[in-house]
C-alpha cells in the first residue's frame, strides 16, 4: 500500500522492531494461507538451515535463531517424528548430535526455499542492496555485543 507524501499509514508510525515483527508475522500468515499449503510452517526455517548448512547441532540452531534449546528441541522433534531429519553422533564429539535432512526432508526443504524466495520477491527483500543488508547485519551484531557486555 503506497501512500502519497502527506498521507501516513500505520507502518509510518511503527518503530524498527515492530516493522520487523510485522513482516515476520505476515510471512507466517502468507505461508499458512498459501494455496500450495506446504506443511511445517514454524519448523521450516530450521529445516532449511539444516538442509543448507552442513554439520549443524541443536545448539547451533539455538544460537542462530536466538531461541532456547527447549524451543528448538520441540521443533526438531516434530521434524524427526515426521521423517524430515535425523540426528547423527558427531565423530569429533560423541556427546554432540549433528542434524541431517533425509531424502524426504531434502524435498520439503527445496519446496520451502522456493516458497520463501517467492515471498522475498513479492515483498521486495530481493531488491535490498548489499549495503542495506550489511547495515541490518551490523545492527544484529551490535545487539549481540550489547547483550554479551551486560552478561560479563
Amino acid at each position: 500500500m503506497m501512500n502519497s507524501e502527506n498521507e501516513k499509514d500505520i507502518f509510518d508510525m511503527m518503530p524498527f522492531f515492530a516493522l520487523a515483527y510485522h513482516i515476520y508475522k505476515n510471512k507466517l500468515d502468507y505461508t499458512m494461507k498459501n494455496p500450495k499449503n506446504i506443511p511445517l510452517v514454524h519448523e521450516s526455517k530450521y529445516l532449511i538451515y539444516i538442509y543448507e548448512e552442513k554439520n549443524l547441532s541443536q545448539d547451533d540452531l539455538a544460537n542462530i535463531f536466538g531461541q532456547s534449546k527447549g524451543t528448538i528441541a520441540k521443533h526438531l522433534r516434530t521434524l524427526e517424528d515426521e521423517g524430515y531429519i535425523v540426528r547423527q553422533v558427531d565423530e569429533s564429539n560423541r556427546r554432540k548430535y549433528i542434524l541431517k535432512t533425509t531424502e524426504k526432508g531434502d524435498k520439503l526443504a527445496v519446496l520451502k526455499i522456493i516458497e520463501l524466495n517467492e515471498w522475498n520477491k513479492k515483498v521486495g527483500v530481493l531488491d535490498l542492496d548489499e549495503d542495506s543488508m550489511e547495515r541490518l547485519r551490523n545492527i544484529a551484531r551490535k545487539s549481540e555485543e550489547i547483550l554479551k557486555d551486560l552478561g560479563e
